[in-house]
């Protein structure tokens, strides 16, 4: 069993990797045309959309968290039957949802010109544009989410992310094609209509010939169905709390700062966004193991392998961050010229942002894979309001650098340690002081690596492509031969590189 966890998990990781290199690649491409072509204000009116549907989102509830959760361990003991039950219950919530969310959208049709500071682009209905924006969030509720979600639970994802791939190529070429030829931001948005279709219906084909034991069909038990409606009811605070916060920034920078702001921020953000796929998709990808191990193994044997994933989680993280330092500013002017430049000084509180965000990521892992939302419900309700508070204040006094410096605040002081306390006081049962102890000295190892590589990169005589290449280089060898120096002796750190030989012998061998 835990060597099949062991080969699930990097298979999807393997696979998970290319599936997020064409979502990077391809609507990078995409989104660089489209400001060519198209113009920033058309960008950040899209990048509003997707904002506000966000928040629309809470809709869901968290209702998916809750029935994977209680999928690992009627699958782990081939309960068909309480399987099939889950599903029902999934796919007509569902769908419920995604009425729910069509009619609030349209309740607010009229009043989408109000979170538009100044006039909107030239020769584009903002109404018809929200309604295919709403369209393609609406869609994927309607259609399988329950039989994708079953292929996650059985620890699958690279199945679902091949598809999404080979969809992702075919949509991302016919896009380039409508931008540049047609100009047409209309086409745009419903080729994204198209391609949630196409991905939708190949998924559920994949789910039925695989597992053609599952039927949506029956009805959960009381004490199951009472379960997931009191965890239902935590993670819909978890889940508005959650929306908000990730929606809130493009929110209030275009209402307050303006379409174009919000579309240099959404450059930025974009790039960010792109390398958080990277870091998500290895806590992505072991999800359902972790889940299953929760449910078989010992809380000492799952403390152990915490360590080792927090360990080499954390210095991915301030890896990525180093990285985004020491090469932001000079590939953003390669991308898009200086003129959609922000000041070194907002780069640094939104890569701040980042790191503080993502270091939160192993102990989230866990708590989502084994249920642990009712503990903390109220967390990111707190947090929300603390982020949009000082959103407002700070976005008035110092602009966008504002908006990166309040989710900094509401994350450090709040959710961090909150989320952190619950785990290790009613999972792991022990203190969670070492484990900050911990956080502060690999915090204290990434600044001092960040510190010694930005220095390297910012001596040398070279600017453009040629920077960027060399700067890279650097950023690869220079923190990474150091970190090895500074924990080859660690036992995470010698204990994560045995499993990860031991998983690609797996993944290589017939077992």
């Amino acid at each position: 069993m835990n060597n099949e966890r062991t080969k699930n998990s990097v298979r999807n990781i393997i696979v998970g990797i290319v599936r997020r290199v064409v979502e990077i690649l391809f609507p990078f491409i995409v989104r660089t045309i489209f400001i060519k072509s198209l113009g920033e204000e058309y960008l950040g009116l899209g990048g509003l959309y997707s904002s506000i549907l966000q928040v629309l989102n809470i809709a869901d509830l968290g209702i998916a968290n809750a029935i994977i959760a209680s999928m690992y361990k009627p699958i782990a003991e081939n309960d068909t039957v309480k399987v099939s039950a889950l599903m029902n219950m999934y796919k007509k919530a569902y769908r419920t949802i995604g009425f729910v969310i069509l009619s609030v959208g349209i309740i607010i049709l009229p009043f989408i010109d109000k979170f538009i500071s100044g006039s909107p682009p030239e020769n584009i209905n903002i109404y018809i544009l929200w309604i295919l924006y709403l369209v393609n969030t609406v869609i994927g509720y309607l259609l399988f989410m329950h039989k994708i979600s079953l292929i996650n639970a059985h620890q699958r994802n690279d199945i679902i992310d091949g598809i999404a791939t080979i969809c992702r190529v075919m949509i991302n070429f016919l896009q380039i094609f409508i931008v540049v030829w047609l100009k047409n931001m209309y086409l745009y948005v419903i080729l994204t209509t198209i391609y949630i279709i196409i991905y939708n219906f190949w998924c559920s084909y994949e789910c039925d010939k695989r597992y053609p034991q599952y039927t949506c069909n029956g009805n959960l038990d009381k004490e199951t169905s009472g379960k997931i409606k009191k965890e239902v009811s935590a993670l819909a605070l978890q889940k508005i709390g959650k929306t908000i916060s990730n929606s809130l920034d493009s929110i209030v920078i275009s209402a307050f700062l303006g379409l174009t702001v919000v579309a240099i921020y959404g450059n930025y953000n974009y790039v960010i966004s792109a390398i958080t796929t990277f870091t998500s998709l290895i806590y992505v990808a072991i999800q359902a193991s972790i889940g299953n191990s929760t449910a078989v193994e010992t809380k000492d044997k799952n403390y152990e392998d915490f360590k080792v994933l927090f360990l080499w989680g954390m210095w991915l993280v301030g890896w990525c961050s180093i990285c985004f330092m020491c090469l932001f500013q000079d590939f953003m002017i390669l991308w898009l010229g200086e003129d959609l430049l922000f000041h070194i000084s907002i780069v640094l509180t939104l890569v701040l942002r980042f790191f503080f965000e993502q270091i939160r990521r192993t102990v989230t892992a866990y708590k989502d894979a084994i249920g642990m939302w009712r503990v903390d419900k109220w967390k990111p309700i707190v947090g929300c309001l603390v982020n949009l508070f000082l959103n407002v204040i700070l976005v008035k006094k110092i602009g966008v650098a504002g908006v990166a410096i309040s989710t900094i605040i509401s994350c450090v002081c709040i959710e961090l340690p909150w989320e952190t306390h619950v785990l290790f006081k009613f999972y792991f049962l022990k203190s969670e002081i070492k484990y900050y102890l911990k956080m502060l000295l690999y915090i204290f190892e990434a600044g001092i690596l960040g510190v010694i590589t930005y220095m390297i990169c910012n001596i040398l005589p070279f600017y453009g492509f040629q920077a960027i290449v060399i700067k890279l280089v650097i950023c690869c060898l220079v923190p990474n031969i150091l970190f090895v120096l500074i924990n080859h002796r660690n036992p995470s750190y010698k204990k994560g590189l045995e499993m990860l030989k031991k998983a690609f012998r797996l993944l290589t061998s017939n077992s």
